[in-house]
């Protein structure tokens, strides 16, 4: 089931809530979405902007839709060798307050 507009308005509020403005030139808290799951991104600048572009981006946390769960979402945080298990629950938003990136 792909993720609805509603929780992606939602996502893009929260994302830019955790990060102060006069930070976001140095900080950002992102989002990517693939089919039913949503990677929560730490994304810094590049050390050295004359020779890349691109921002880093470190996951910090995902959010997959499961219909075995109680409430149809599950939130995983990274470890070294892949993705542990936290909590599941009804509200992706809510789950994401338990993240401290």
């Amino acid at each position: 089931m792909p993720v609805s507009e509603e929780i992606r308005t939602l996502l893009s509020h929260w994302c830019a809530d955790r990060v102060p403005e006069a930070e976001r030139e140095q900080w950002q808290i992102g989002y990517t979405i693939q089919g039913d799951e949503i990677t929560i991104l730490d994304r810094r600048p590049p050390a050295y902007p004359e020779l890349s572009a691109a921002w880093s981006a470190t996951p910090i946390a995902l959010l997959r839709r499961s219909d075995e769960e109680p409430g149809g979402w599950v939130l995983y945080r990274p470890i070294a060798d892949g993705w542990q298990r936290e909590t599941a629950g009804d509200d992706p938003i809510g789950l994401l307050e338990q993240v401290r990136g």
